[in-house]
């Protein structure tokens, strides 16, 4: 075992026993424990995003259509249906994944804005719907519903709910660091840097880029429907264009392609809203402004600059070494012929 991996171990050990403790933090700070809820959700959405942006390339400038589904079809199957914890987080799921599965043949025809335009459209549609139905969903003033109990005897107060999301998250996390460490995930990349060289490979893009969309559009859709369960209500703003803008900047500002980038891209945008909101009416400038500073001053995002830093650089002898004898160099002397 080389020393990078023992030391994402003990990183990763120390950010979960962080994440394990937020809730005493959050109150010796004064801070809600249901933004907190909201920052791991968000970071889940923005992994989704990740997906499709960070790994595979294309633009899912309309993603905030699988978080609503999630949110509307957790909602709906409550309100209407009175089920549990566990049955509404699964319909809102599958809501999200059917939509993927509607979108996916019209979006494959496309690549680059094309894509993310027609993905944005798609959003809209489903914007409309949940707007124009208002005898079902509420329309434009959206739909109440109670959080269901985990169990039969299990509350969800916010505290409670947290640790739910914390599991949700872990899992999550675990999921996507092995995703995109998998033949999947490396065929994934291949695409990203060139789909022409990729298919001449044998891979078939499309069909990659399908199962991509639809584990990124499942993944946003959980997130979704914990997400309309923490606040017990879902509303046509959760589809609309502008909830996939905010996504796509958080999974970017922590560092698109990295996997825990869009905890950082969540982290900085779901706390710098709640506490320039409460001093600020015009909180979005001064935010808006980070954005611009992080993007033009970390391209790769916070995170994706911050290891690009770390890395060690190759010196004139190494890479001269390297060209004329084709063999990589690496940080361990012993794996070098």
């Amino acid at each position: 075992m080389n020393r990078n991996r023992v030391g994402g171990i003990i990183v990763g050990v120390l950010f979960f026993l962080l994440l394990l403790f937020t809730p005493e933090i959050a109150r010796a700070i004064h801070l809600s424990i249901s933004v907190c809820s909201e920052v791991l959700l968000f970071t889940i959405a923005a992994m989704a995003v990740n997906l499709l942006i960070g790994y595979t390339g294309v633009l899912p400038f309309g993603n905030a259509a699988f978080w609503g589904l999630g949110a509307y079809g957790a909602g709906l199957t409550i309100k209407y249906f009175h089920v549990g914890f566990l049955e509404a987080l699964v319909c809102g799921t599958v809501a999200a994944f059917i939509g993927a599965l509607l979108m996916g043949p019209f979006l494959l025809r496309r690549r680059g804005i094309y894509f993310a335009l027609l993905m944005i459209a798609f959003g809209q549609v489903f914007y409309f719907v949940a707007y124009r139905f208002t005898d079902i969903t509420g329309g434009e003033d959206g739909m109440n519903f109670a959080r269901p109990l985990l169990a039969t005897r299990i509350g969800m107060k916010d505290e409670s709910f947290y640790y739910a999301v914390l599991v949700l998250f872990v899992l999550v996390g675990a999921f996507f660091w092995y995703l995109v460490r998998s033949p999947f995930g490396r065929a994934l990349l291949a695409i990203k840097e060139n789909e022409t060289r990729a298919r001449y490979l044998g891979l078939n893009t499309d069909r990659f880029l399908f199962v991509a969309l639809l584990i990124s559009a499942a993944l946003e859709g959980l997130a979704g429907a914990m997400y309309g369960m923490s606040i017990m209500f879902a509303y046509p703003l959760m589809l609309d264009w502008h909830q996939s803008g905010d996504i796509v900047l958080m999974a970017i500002l922590g560092g698109a392609g990295t996997v825990f980038g869009p905890f950082i891209g969540a982290l900085i945008f779901v706390v710098g809203n709640d506490l320039l909101s409460n001093i600020i009416s015009w909180w979005q400038i001064p935010l808006g402004i980070l954005f611009v500073v992080c993007v033009l001053g970390f391209p790769k995002g916070l995170l994706g600059t911050a290891l690009d830093l770390m890395r060690p650089r190759k010196t004139g002898f190494a890479f001269e070494a390297q060209t004329m004898h084709g063999t990589p160099l690496t940080a361990d002397p012993e794996s070098n012929p």
